[in-house]
């Protein structure tokens, strides 16, 4: 199943069920890193998907409190690629669906110093599993 598929069976289940579905927000990595994975079990245990927010150093398209997060997360040594390891290493299967909000410029900083395809495959194993 594709992962778009993986979110709209979520939604249309929640909906099935008489519902509003729940989608759920918090920042990689914040408050620490430590935390990252109880957070987002946590969250993965009330919502019926989970969007984490990869942490970039000028998010001003965000409100207040996700640029607070995504620098206080920055500043505990939050990356794409420790995110990505992060979730790969969490149990399987996941029981809801897990999708990445993020800027470009991170992925733009991948491609230039030319790891674009690993990453592709890489976001595409995890974000699958």
């Amino acid at each position: 199943m594709r992962p778009r598929d993986t979110i709209s069976s979520a939604i249309q289940a929640a909906v099935a069920e008489g519902r509003p579905a729940l989608v759920g927000y918090l920042t990689a990595g914040f408050p620490s890193r430590r935390q990252f994975k109880d957070n987002l079990a946590a969250v993965a245990s009330a919502c019926d998907v989970v969007e984490i927010g990869v942490p970039f150093s000028d998010p001003m398209a965000d409100g207040t409190t996700i640029q607070r997060a995504s620098f206080a997360a920055l500043a505990d040594g939050v990356t794409l690629p420790w995110i990505l390891q992060e979730l790969k290493a969490m149990p399987q299967p996941r029981t809801v669906p897990i999708l990445l909000m993020s800027y470009l410029n991170p992925e733009i900083e991948v491609v230039r110093v030319g790891l674009a395809e690993s990453w592709r495959r890489r976001l595409t194993v995890v974000l699958r599993q």
